[in-house]
């Protein structure tokens, strides 16, 4: 059975910092005053150390900016081992450079030397300039997104014009369309060392949840192949039919999630 959009929210907790946390569980995931507030993950989700004891380590989301090209382009290249498939490094950069604020990921800290083999380990940056223990963000995950004026994925909307750089660059179709009201989900990626933990489910909801209440689209669209059409319906997206998407070969699902502001809730921060 289709479940509805209350039937998957999330309780996660707040916190200004991922290392300031509070150890009381929210009712509701608010996202008002994002990039302020972050998403931190539950215990039970935590990424374990070596002799697999449960880290202090606490997974965050918050949105993408130009300076994580580097991490986002090795979670990208890590989740999708069909090149015809990932993002290339080119759209990585136009996407952060032109619509960051629809693009988030989900980070977690990480002394260096204290275990773990996270693939965007190498490119992560320090989380403040004189830490102690040489703490270091680490890009886990990321949804990446543009908005279009089409109510679904098309290939058009999947590409990006090749002079958008340049200050002369002539209207196009493809890319990014500030007033389309269709926000495209172009990569839902996970880093394959800590797959299976829940973090893609706690990322899309938290990217859900932020989408629903920013009153800036009407609804969420991705393509899914086969094996993954019922991990997006669990989370509220309906299948509407094979896709005319024709990237990597084809053979895509179109996937639509209707937006619709979420009721007033208690605010946090």
């Amino acid at each position: 059975m289709q479940r509805s959009p209350e039937d998957v929210k999330e309780k996660v907790q707040l916190t200004q910092s991922p290392d300031r946390f509070s150890d009381s569980a929210s009712s509701e995931a608010v996202f008002s005053t994002f990039p302020r507030e972050f998403v931190i993950i539950p215990d039970d989700q935590q990424l374990p150390q070596r002799g697999g004891a449960r880290s202090n380590l606490h997974p965050y989301v918050r949105p993408l900016t130009i300076s994580d090209v580097e991490s986002a382009v090795a979670v990208e290249t890590a989740a999708f081992t069909n090149p015809e498939e990932r993002a290339t490094r080119e759209k990585i950069i136009y996407r952060l450079t032109k619509c960051g604020e629809l693009c988030f990921g989900i980070f977690c800290t990480v002394v260096p030397g204290s275990g773990g083999e996270i693939e965007s380990l190498g490119v992560g940056r320090p989380v403040e300039t004189g830490r102690e223990d040489g703490g270091i963000s680490v890009l886990l995950g990321h949804v990446i997104s543009t908005k279009t004026s089409t109510p679904v994925v098309t290939d058009t909307s999947m590409d990006y014009p090749r002079d958008w750089e340049s200050g002369y660059s002539a209207p196009s179709e493809a890319g990014h369309h500030e007033d389309g009201r269709t926000i495209v989900l172009h990569s839902v990626a996970v880093a394959p060392q800590v797959q299976g933990r829940g973090l893609g489910r706690v990322l899309v909801l938290a990217y859900m949840q932020h989408m629903n209440g920013a009153g800036i689209a009407d609804r969420l669209v991705l393509i899914a192949h086969d094996h993954m059409v019922p991990w997006y319906e669990r989370l509220g997206f309906i299948n509407k039919g094979p896709s005319e998407c024709t990237i990597a070969g084809g053979g895509w699902h179109d996937m639509v999630f209707e937006l619709k502001a979420l009721e007033p809730q208690a605010t946090y921060g």
